[in-house]
């Protein structure tokens, strides 16, 4: 009885180590692959944000003192994150950095820094000029990715002259 008990603890061992691996194989072999990749799902979040942007930067001609600046203030700094989260992972060659939305921040902060005040005829042009900009930089934004969620470089090129031209208006703006 001894004997027989160990021969069938013995099998019983055998068909676990046989069986167990094979039904990990077949777990991995039925598993589906994710329906869309990372890179793409964090492309859509940044051209959200890019669009929130945008909304809140074609409101800019009904904004009339420094105040009502804090909500387009967070529009681009949520869009400043999601992009720069996209260029790490795509890598720094492959997606061009947006300058200008740092040169954006740091002009509303300067407007916002001597308190709450009437914008001038001057920053509110400024704003609507960056607007304009702005309308091509995010149409350009939106054909950035193809359908297999890689980076289309002529966009990318045409990005990167928007996203100067903007950055270059609003540097000469900060240094005024």
């Amino acid at each position: 009885m001894k004997r027989f008990r160990k021969k069938l603890f013995m099998y019983l061992i055998v068909a676990v180590l046989i069986i167990w691996p094979v039904l990990q194989i077949a777990e991995l072999i039925g598993r589906k692959a994710p329906p869309e990749k990372a890179e793409k799902l964090l492309y859509q979040v940044s051209l959200f944000q890019m669009e929130l942007l945008g909304s809140y930067l074609q409101e800019t001609g009904k904004l009339k003192d420094t105040d009502s600046l804090g909500a387009l203030r967070q529009a681009v700094y949520s869009a400043s994150f999601a992009h720069d989260h996209l260029a790490l992972a795509y890598g720094e060659t492959s997606l061009a950095k947006l300058d200008s939305l740092a040169q954006l921040m740091q002009y509303l902060l300067r407007l916002q820094v001597g308190g709450s005040r009437t914008l001038r005829a001057e920053e509110a042009q400024t704003l609507g000029d960056v607007s304009k900009l702005y309308a091509d930089l995010y149409q350009t934004y939106g054909k950035l990715m193809s359908s297999g969620a890689d980076i289309v470089d002529s966009q990318n090129d045409r990005l990167m002259k928007s996203d100067k031209a903007i950055a270059d208006l609003l540097r000469k703006k900060l240094l005024q």
